[in-house]
This record gives C-alpha cells, sequence and structure tokens, in this order.
C-alpha cells in the first residue's frame, strides 16, 4: 500500500476530439510545484501553444486540487480551473468551494485535463478507475442549476457536479461555472468548456486521501482553531438575518462567512460576496424595500452562468448610456426604466446569456460593446470598470502595494489583495470608533514587519517598502493557491489570541509538511510559491504580456481621484506613526509607481531596465526549462 502524502495519485488527460484519455503520476509534478495553480500553469506551459487562442481545441482546461484539499478542518476544500481566458486571451484562472475537488481526488486524481472538442454536446462522468464521455444532448440549453440537478438524478444524489449554463454555451466571454453549493468559478472560462461541446464534468469517488502525519495535521489544526479571528459576513448586513444561515464547504470547521438565504417562497442557495450584492442598491431604489429579488437576481446570473462582476459593471455603463440618450429601450430591447427590477435583470441575463438581439453585441463585454456603439459611449468608461469587467476595487489608489498586484496578474486578484485591504478594513473599523476589532495601528506595523518585510510597509502614506511587500505577499498566496486552502481563513495575519496580534505565518508550511511528509520550512513554502508565480509570469511574457510594458495600472489610477473603496467608504488608510491617513481624493504617483516598479524588478531578480525574467533567477528557482524557452525566444532580461 503506498503511503499517504495528501495525493491522490494520478492526474488525468481527456482528448474530446478523439476521446481517448491516458493519467501521468501527481509525483512528476508535485515536487516543484505542490498542487493547484503550480500544477495547472505547468500544464499549460507544457501543452498550450502560445498561439492557440481560448476558443481553440490546443487550449486546456485544466481542474487542479492540491494536497491539502480533502483535509478535514483546514477550509481546504478549493479547487482551480486555469487555461486561456477569452475575456483578455491569455492564462487565467478561478478557484472553487464545494465539494467537487474534494470528490475529483476521492475518485483518484488530483488533476483533470481536458483539451480538443467533442462532435457533439456532452459531459463527463469521473470515478474509480476511469472516465466516460456521455451524450448531453437533453442538457443544451439548460441552465447550470438545472443541468446539475439532471445529471443527479440519473447518476446518483452522491455525485457532485460543475457545470456551465447557456453563457458558457453560447461563447458569453464573462460567462461562469456552477458547481454543488452553487460555487461558482470566473475568468470566462466557462466559456471555454462551451467551445469544447462540454456541458458539464461530474465526479464521484470513495478512496480515502490521508496525510503523511495525521499527528502533525492535529496540531496544526488545534493551533489554527486556538489563533483565528471569528469572520463576519458582509451579506448580514444588508439582509435580514432570520433568512440566512451558514454554510460550510467540505471539510472546513465552520468558521467562514459563506451563507445561504432562503426566499418567502422557499426557494434557497448561496447569497455572498459580490453576486448577493450586486442588485441590492438598485433593487431598493426601484421596489422601496428590501425583498427577494437581489436573491432572484443572484440565483439568475448563477444558473445562466454570468460574472455577478461583469453584469454589475455592465448595468452601470447601460445606466450612464440611457442617461446621455446614447442608449433606449428602443435599440437595445431592454427595459432600462426598469433598472432594479426583477423583469430587468431576467430581460438583461436572459438575452446576452443567449445572445439574443443587443444581448450579442453585450456578450462580446462591454468594452468591446462600448465600441461597437460608439457615439461617445466608450468615454463613459471610467473608474468603475477595469480592463477585463471587473470592479476595480482594493486598487493602488488606495493600497500602494496592490498597485503592483493589479499590475502584474491577467484578472481581479482577489486573493492577494485581500492580504491587504482585509487587515486594513479591521483597522479603519476600529480606527474609527465602528467596531472592536483589535486591529489597532501598532499592530498593522508588528504584522507588516513579520509578513510584508517592514513596518513601513503598513505606513499607507508613503510608497516605501510597498515593493518588497508585495513580492512577499505574492510569494506567500501563490503557496496558498497550490496547497489550496481558502482565502476568507488564509493567511493568519491577525490573531486576538496573540499578544500583539500578529498572527501565524508559519501554519501553512506546518500543514504542508503533515499533509505532504515533505522536509518544508515557511521559507521554503514560499520559494514555491516564487517558482509558480515566475512560471506564470514567464507564460504571462510568452502570451505577449511581458515585461515593464506589461506591468500597467489604466489610466483612471493616474487621473481619476478616488471616490470611494468597498469595506473601507471613508477610504482610511494607517499612515505616519499609525495616524488615520485619508486616500479619498488621491491618485496613484505616476513616478512614483514606476520607482516602485524598479524595486520591485530588484526584489525579484528581474531585470530593472526591461521587467523581463532573468536566466539566473529561473534556474534558482528550478526553472531551467523554462529560462531555456524563453531565451530562444529572446524574452529574457540581461
Amino acid at each position: 500500500m503506498a503511503k499517504a502524502n495528501g495525493y491522490a495519485g494520478n492526474i488525468l488527460w481527456v482528448d474530446l476530439s478523439t476521446g481517448k484519455t491516458r493519467t501521468a503520476p501527481t509525483s512528476a509534478y508535485a515536487e516543484r510545484f505542490l498542487g493547484g495553480r503550480g500544477f495547472a500553469a505547468k500544464i499549460y506551459w507544457d501543452e498550450v501553444p502560445p498561439g492557440a487562442r481560448a476558443f481553440d481545441p490546443e487550449n486546456r482546461l485544466i481542474f487542479s486540487t492540491g494536497p491539502v484539499t480533502a483535509t478535514t478542518g483546514f477550509a481546504g476544500s478549493r479547487w482551480q480551473v486555469c487555461g486561456k481566458s477569452p475575456i483578455h486571451d491569455m492564462f487565467s484562472y478561478c478557484n472553487l468551494g464545494g465539494a467537487w475537488g474534494a470528490q475529483l481526488k476521492a475518485a483518484g486524481y488530483d488533476a483533470l485535463v481536458v483539451h480538443g472538442k467533442a462532435e457533439k454536446l456532452s459531459y463527463l462522468w469521473v470515478r474509480e478507475g476511469g472516465v466516460e464521455v456521455r451524450d448531453a444532448a437533453g442538457l443544451k440549453g439548460m441552465g447550470a442549476i438545472a443541468c446539475r440537478e439532471e445529471i443527479k438524478r440519473e447518476l446518483g444524489n452522491a455525485v457532485r457536479v460543475v457545470a456551465a449554463g447557456p453563457a458558457g454555451e453560447n461563447g458569453v466571454v464573462f460567462s461562469t461555472f456552477l458547481a454543488d453549493s452553487d460555487s461558482s468559478g470566473s475568468s470566462g472560462l466557462a466559456s471555454v468548456m462551451g467551445s469544447k461541446n462540454l456541458k458539464a464534468i461530474a465526479v464521484r469517488g470513495t478512496k480515502a486521501v490521508g496525510p503523511a502525519d495525521p499527528e502533525g495535521v492535529k496540531a496544526v489544526r488545534d493551533r489554527f482553531e486556538a489563533m483565528r479571528p471569528r469572520l463576519k459576513g458582509e451579506t448580514a448586513k444588508m439582509v435580514p438575518e432570520e433568512q440566512l444561515k451558514a454554510q460550510v464547504c467540505y471539510g472546513c470547521s465552520g468558521g467562514c462567512i459563506r451563507r445561504t438565504y432562503t426566499a418567502k417562497n422557499g426557494k434557497s442557495g448561496k447569497f455572498m460576496c459580490d453576486s448577493s450584492v450586486f442588485y441590492v442598491a438598485r433593487s431598493q431604489r426601484f421596489y422601496g424595500e428590501f425583498n427577494d429579488v437581489p436573491f432572484e437576481a443572484n440565483k439568475l446570473v448563477d444558473d445562466y452562468g454570468l460574472d455577478s462582476y461583469g453584469t454589475e459593471t455592465m448595468i452601470m455603463w447601460l445606466l450612464r448610456c440611457q442617461k446621455e440618450g446614447i442608449l433606449n429601450e428602443e435599440n437595445t430591447g431592454l427595459p432600462l426604466s426598469k433598472i432594479g427590477s426583477l423583469e430587468f435583470i431576467e430581460a438583461l441575463v436572459s438575452k446576452v446569456s443567449r445572445r439574443e438581439g443587443f444581448g450579442d453585441l453585450l456578450a462580446r463585454g462591454t468594452h468591446k460593446a462600448a465600441e461597437a456603439v460608439g457615439k461617445g459611449a466608450p468615454e463613459l468608461i471610467t473608474d468603475y470598470l477595469s480592463s477585463t469587467g471587473y470592479l476595480p476595487v482594493y486598487g493602488g489608489r488606495m493600497y500602494i502595494p496592490n498597485g503592483i498586484l493589479w499590475a502584474t496578474e491577467p484578472r481581479l486578484p482577489i486573493q492577494l489583495l485581500h492580504e491587504v485591504c482585509v487587515l486594513v478594513m479591521r483597522w479603519a473599523l476600529q480606527a474609527q470608533g465602528l467596531e472592536q476589532t483589535g486591529v489597532t495601528s501598532s499592530v498593522v506595523r508588528a504584522i507588516a514587519k513579520r509578513f510584508w518585510g517592514s513596518e513601513i510597509a503598513g505606513d499607507f502614506s508613503t510608497y516605501e517598502g510597498k515593493a518588497l511587500a508585495a513580492a512577499k505577499i505574492q510569494d506567500r498566496q501563490y503557496a496558498k493557491e497550490s496547497l489550496i486552502v481558502c482565502d476568507f481563513t488564509w493567511p493568519l495575519i491577525f490573531s486576538p489570541a496573540a499578544p500583539d496580534g500578529v498572527g501565524d505565518p508559519t501554519l501553512e508550511s506546518r500543514l504542508c509538511r503533515a499533509a505532504t511528509g515533505r522536509d518544508i520550512d515557511e521559507e521554503g513554502l514560499y520559494e514555491v510559491g516564487a517558482r509558480v508565480f515566475n512560471l506564470q509570469r514567464a507564460i504571462l511574457t510568452r502570451e505577449g504580456r511581458g515585461g515593464r510594458g506589461g506591468d500597467r495600472l489604466e489610466e483612471f489610477n493616474y487621473t481619476e481621484p478616488l471616490k470611494w473603496d468597498f469595506g473601507n467608504p471613508n477610504c482610511l488608510v494607517p499612515g505616519k506613526d499609525g495616524e488615520p491617513f485619508p486616500r479619498k481624493g488621491l491618485v496613484v504617483d505616476r513616478v512614483e509607481f514606476e520607482k516602485m516598479k524598479d524595486e520591485y524588478y530588484g526584489v525579484r531578480g528581474w531585470d530593472v531596465a526591461t521587467g523581463l525574467q532573468k536566466k539566473a533567477t529561473l534556474e534558482k528557482l528550478g526553472l531551467d526549462d523554462v529560462a531555456a524557452d524563453l531565451g530562444r525566444a529572446g524574452l529574457l532580461g540581461g
């Protein structure tokens, strides 16, 4: 019997064009790349030609777990989907919860790689001993929730399903997956699934995947539980408590803010984060009170398979175009006078997902729709909309190190941004006397020194120390994305149980050691994170977003004064000596940001002039093969 090490042991490939499958041992990837994002980035680097487009059969959809996935008690039931995104035509990713990833491991696979294109609409049935490509003709056009339940009726309620809704089937660029527990995944990768004539993937397994050191796992769990703060959900502040209850992912210890909402008609489902709040304010303005419409809007975007961020910013743009007389109900076929109503959101989501009428234009994304409309419509896109359709929250105008994080990622890098913004939001509540969070200015300075490299990194009135902070955040978060553990709970950056309020950054490496049996410490785990981040950087460079020119912020960051930020509307941050410093009305200083990039490239060991990676740096990280490929392409720095 093989020794337990946190892995199922195999990675499964499915070629939809031929129906052929193959497997390879996980061990071929685990030592260097650990799991999750690391596995996906390596497979993508090896197998996706740089010139392939998102909807080409050569693109891969990589469903990947980590060695902690399905290890109970750690908020670790996470899994990733990676591939070339149609939103920006380069490598991207999304992260989901629930139990699908745990079931994939229980079926004997740490990752599933899908490529090619099926002749007709199909779904995959993955279980111990193999995979079957099944006819999905009866599921065509079906919502993701209905599709999930139909497959469960066919295969049994114990299976777990991830599905694309009509938006994914029809190539809407901001489409989403939906899995059990209404866990959703963005970056438009569901439309890649649709381009492959793949409607859903069902998984079921019974194989136990154990850690190398169960007692070590228990010790980490005990310390984690003793130190972690209990989170409160933003949804609860906007929704009657009696309509909400906690929802716990597979194997979680139960301290998360995930919530399930029950409407007055008895319908229930996940109701949290942006998909829960994106329609609340508009609905309340339309109806004059809170009702079940925001929940219905949530379920509509989930079922049709649309990203709520992309939908929300699209509504903002539509409203501006209506006010300027550029768009109206006649030329869009949408009830624009009823924005906030159930009628409007039903019409918008349906038309976009099915690409009907004006919805076909909107399905390309707000930026391309604005270009096609013309007549001043592109000029109405300002700082409420990033280039990939997301709300540009937690950006560099507000939290200086986050400017680097936004500039070096292909999408909204929410896991990285949270490390700074969640801590500062707690500080702001304390500083304004709104809530006793325990996060004082002295706590922020102590955390900055331990987690971000210097006390000055916790002073958000200056650019000093922010480049090193950004690099440290990336290394830690990329290791986290490879384990994989949940963003709501990890890293344990603040602890009310600690005398100085500083959490424990060694927990992830201790957990990794206990799960896998690897001799790894905190710095060793960060080295894995740096390796995975540098591999993703190499991918983006090879796909045309390399070097200094690719590390850019959108122009509004330099020209549009900050008005507001989510969770911190007064834009207060700790400044010099921990004194409250308002960033409302500020922009990113272009000169200081470029200086910060210089410093950041130096910290990373990249070429400062070009921002390209150096051969020696990649080789030091064990990426000799990547360095050789970039060198042949002329994409290395001096």
